[in-house]
């Protein structure tokens, strides 16, 4: 079953169940169900008896739904919000093994992504998400929203026919951006400035954003780049915001570089930027639900970028990407894709010089058999946008 919260009702979304079993669509309260403890601890829950259990066996769901053995995972949004559970019901006392656990859990992530990517439902005639949706989206209070609101401006609201407050997927983005710094240490108030001094409260669209990101990084602003490259971040995917808007930013400032020496600080700045952002991004493992990929630069690249970047969607995409970073000898990289069973090596080179000496290392190396080993980056024989290397890579695996 997938189950999901929504205020204090816990609704039946999508359920696989013997035909003598009839559940109401409207699921049940939440206090009612056992999901509920999933769903407060954000933790797994196994039950080997629910009828013997001293914390499950009284509830309505245990006796309603004839539940014995249960295993319940919470879905767990990229702010750690629990949304509902994805659970597994048996009508007989069961012992769950550890792979049944990692199964569930598996297919869990692959429910929170498919919820998260769909757009939330608006009531009829009327557009955005009251403040109870946002706080449900964000994990941010409502109490708190109206303060940010009235004190920061970082709501801004449209109204409804009725007066009633609507907020936007922009508004969202925002109440994201400030609950992140406020987890990285920030004040409220100086993250509200940040978010308010940026060029980002007017510009939201990609050639926007870009052009932002230049002007920053000429003046230069490292306060004002970093919160521009994070808004980025916040209001596209990651592919957008990297091929449509730090690269050409990128490239930009790296024509003026080659106009003036001077300006390869700025190039510098703006990459530190974008890495830094890539790497935050990184380190929100999920579980390899299509399979494991190492990704390294060859030996002697130093560009890591694009490849870091790939990794991001990579994860996004539900593989476990593991990331070696520049600069990696060939012979640890494949020795570690045979250790971890990788389905596939992805090794970035840029010029034709590391990659002639690249195939010359591969040529004599002992590759694992279980492993495709590809070779992308600039000086690759066909480059592709990342997207089309993350839908290339899932077709060849």
């Amino acid at each position: 079953m997938i189950n999901v919260v929504d205020e204090e009702q816990l609704l039946y979304a999508s359920w696989v169940c013997p035909p003598e079993l009839t559940l109401d669509e409207r699921g049940v309260p939440l206090p009612h169900s056992i999901c509920q403890h999933a769903v407060l601890s954000r933790m797994p829950l196994v039950i080997e008896d629910a009828r013997a259990h001293p914390v499950v066996r009284d509830l309505p769901a245990t006796r309603d739904l004839s539940v014995a053995g249960y295993l319940g995972v919470p879905l767990l949004s990229a702010s750690g919000e629990a949304r509902g559970t994805l659970c597994a019901i048996d009508s007989k006392p069961r012992t769950w093994d550890k792979q049944e656990i990692t199964t569930l859990e598996d297919l869990a992530a692959t429910v929170i992504a498919y919820i998260e990517r769909t757009p939330g439902r608006q009531e009829p005639g009327a557009e955005g998400l009251n403040i109870a949706a946002v706080a449900r989206r964000t994990g941010i209070g409502a109490d708190t929203l109206r303060k940010w609101e009235r004190r920061y401006g970082v709501l801004r609201p449209n109204r409804t026919t009725g007066g009633q407050r609507r907020y936007d997927e922009r508004d969202v983005a925002r109440v994201e951006w400030l609950r992140d710094r406020l987890a990285e240490g920030f004040r409220i108030s100086e993250a509200a400035a940040l978010l308010a001094d940026d060029a980002a409260t007017t510009a939201s669209s990609t050639s926007g954003l870009r052009d932002a990101i230049v002007a920053a990084v000429r003046d230069p602003d490292a306060r004002q780049l970093t919160a521009l490259v994070e808004q980025a971040f916040t209001l596209h995917d990651v592919e957008t915001a990297v091929e449509e808007i730090v690269a050409p930013a990128l490239r930009t400032v790296g024509d003026r570089w080659r106009e003036g020496a001077e300006c390869i600080g700025e190039e510098h700045l703006l990459s530190e930027a974008v890495r830094s952002r890539l790497r935050v991004l990184l380190s929100d493992r999920r579980h390899a639900v299509r399979g494991t990929a190492v990704l390294a630069c060859a030996p002697g690249e130093r560009h890591e970028l694009g490849l870091l970047a790939l990794a991001v969607l990579l994860q996004a995409d539900g593989w476990l990407a593991v990331y070696l970073g520049a600069d990696a000898p060939v012979e640890s990289s494949l020795a570690l894709a045979g250790r971890m069973g990788a389905d596939v090596l992805c090794l970035s080179v840029s010029t034709p010089d590391l990659l002639a000496e690249l195939q010359g290392r591969l040529s004599d190396a002992q590759l694992p058999d279980a492993t495709r080993v590809i070779v992308g980056g600039a000086a690759a024989e066909h480059p592709q946008r990342l997207g089309e290397a993350v839908a290339d890579l899932r077709q060849r695996v």
